[in-house]
């Protein structure tokens, strides 16, 4: 049912939480009310900063506000679908941060609760909201590439602007420690790679016309995490150090189109290798083009000696080139805005799909299957072998 006005409530005041609320202030049409957190002082101190009316130190209770009739998810992963599924039962609409589930079954059962009460359920898969990204797919729904039939995605080292996230803590302290704890980020002892990858496979069928992945094939490697220090700017990852030294640098996969294959690799100080290109970038080859692109903290792409933000290579035509000129990145030394664009972006398409009634691009089921596919190559990773996406279960992860 479409809403006149959205009302929202966010609930988990960790980094990203800035960037939503950022994003909800600048749509006409949506208002954040309240808020909610265990952290009082961090509470009042959001409010404050945004003009946010009240707060909440009980999720509970935020539910049970009448004015709020939408609640953003940004929570630790381990209380996403419990409080998606709560939201769903008192009639709220929903945004959830990625990944939207530890287990299927509860992504189901999320999923099952949210068409039952007949609200509205998106997940916050913020790589196919960057505007780089956006108009990749731009360019293939014109034609530009022809049919793209092969992506290929490169994962270097996130580079800090200085003090950007020393200036969040002790937030960053309180909020982000928990990645890399499997027991919350979830990942079967994966936590890092559960809580990316659905960025990874969800970019990689949005690029391809929404083609599905079948099947994946992950390559895992060990290392000492404990001998690797950050690069200088890096950001201080030993935050997220994880229990085990396992680490997964090559994924490929296939789709249901045969024709269409993929693959992500991973090269950065912390799995001791070099690459002068830094955050997420990739490539998309089509039989009438190709196109490179810039991601979250992506930098070092660059077209007859100028910085550039996307190339497009035509068979038997030109080369032109894209910049996307939106004020930097709050976090990241990159050419590109992630934080906090492609939250805004996201939730522009949230709050427009509420207002209208109809269904955002990125809903549950597309979270759920960014975590079936993540699973599939966790398992791939642990048992040596590709694992088709249809054949996942919780009992096969160990979830």
């Amino acid at each position: 049912m479409p809403v006149d006005e959205v009302k929202v409530g966010i609930v988990g005041l960790g980094l990203v939480s800035d960037s939503h609320i950022k994003g909800y202030q600048a749509h006409p049409d949506a208002e954040v009310v309240a808020v909610c957190d265990l952290d009082e002082a961090r509470a009042r101190e959001v409010c404050g900063k945004y003009g946010i009316s009240r707060y909440y130190l009980s999720y509970d209770e935020m539910l049970k506000d009448h004015e709020v009739n939408t609640v953003d998810i940004t929570t630790p992963t381990i209380l996403h679908a419990p409080m998606a599924l709560a939201a769903a039962r008192a009639g709220k609409n929903i945004l959830c941060e990625k990944p939207f589930c530890l287990t299927l079954e509860e992504g189901e059962q999320v999923c099952r609760a949210a068409d039952e009460a007949g609200v509205t359920l998106m997940v916050g898969e913020s790589y196919i909201f960057m505007t780089s990204m956006m108009k990749v797919r731009e360019l293939v729904d014109a034609g530009e590439i022809g049919k793209p039939q092969q992506i290929r995605q490169r994962f270097g080292a996130w580079v800090e602007r200085p003090g950007a996230l020393e200036a969040s803590r002790p937030v960053t302290d309180l909020h982000r420690g928990w990645r890399m704890d499997t027991t919350k980020a979830g990942g079967a002892g994966f936590p890092w790679m559960f809580d990316h990858c659905v960025h990874f496979f969800a970019t990689a069928e949005y690029l391809m016309n929404d083609t599905r992945i079948r099947q994946v094939y992950a390559l895992k490697s060990q290392i000492d995490w404990d001998s690797v220090a950050p690069a200088d700017g890096q950001a201080d990852m030993n935050i997220y150090r994880p229990e085990a030294a396992g680490d997964i640098p090559i994924i490929t996969w296939t789709y249901d189109d045969p024709a269409c294959t993929g693959i992500w690799m991973r090269a950065e100080p912390l799995n001791n290798k070099y690459d002068p290109m830094y955050g997420f970038t990739l490539s998309l080859i089509g039989d009438k083009g190709m196109i490179e692109v810039l991601g979250e903290g992506g930098t070092g792409l660059k077209w007859e000696g100028k910085d550039v933000h996307l190339i497009l290579h035509r068979r038997n035509g030109p080369t032109d080139t894209f910049r996307f000129d939106e004020g930097g990145d709050d976090i990241w030394q990159s050419d590109v805005s992630y934080y906090s664009r492609a939250h805004a972006n996201q939730i522009r398409e949230f709050v427009d799909a509420l207002i209208a009634g109809k269904r955002p691009r990125y809903c549950g089921e597309d979270g759920y299957r960014a975590i079936k596919t993540t699973m599939a190559a966790i398992c791939s990773a642990r048992e040596g072998v590709p694992v088709k996406v249809s054949e996942m279960t919780d009992e096969r992860f160990g979830a």
